[in-house]
């Protein structure tokens, strides 16, 4: 989030994708979602579904939209998203 502050210190605004919300909220990000239920390396969704990645970056783009104070995260939730049968416990790569 260091390089978050830094960015924003110059005017750009920024939002962040988190999948660890209770370590952000720490840090106090100026905007950020943490689409609930993604595992980690899944921030967007899983490759090959455009729609459901751009639903994630559209809402990402509406929390910088928003004026809210910072460190104020969105917990969203995508129904639709199942996670990759192959990451289970918490990002344990398991085979099946």
């Amino acid at each position: 989030m260091a390089i978050q502050r830094e960015i924003e210190i110059l005017g750009l605004p920024t939002v962040l994708i988190t999948l660890v919300p209770q370590a952000s909220r720490e840090m106090g990000p100026p905007r950020a979602i943490h689409p609930v239920g993604f595992p980690l390396g899944d921030c967007l969704g899983l490759p090959h579904h455009p729609d459901l990645q751009q639903r994630v970056l559209r809402d990402a783009l509406r929390r910088w939209e928003a004026r809210e104070e910072p460190g104020n995260i969105w917990e969203l939730d995508y129904p639709d998203y199942q996670p990759d049968p192959a990451i289970t416990h918490g990002g344990e790569i398991v085979n099946e």
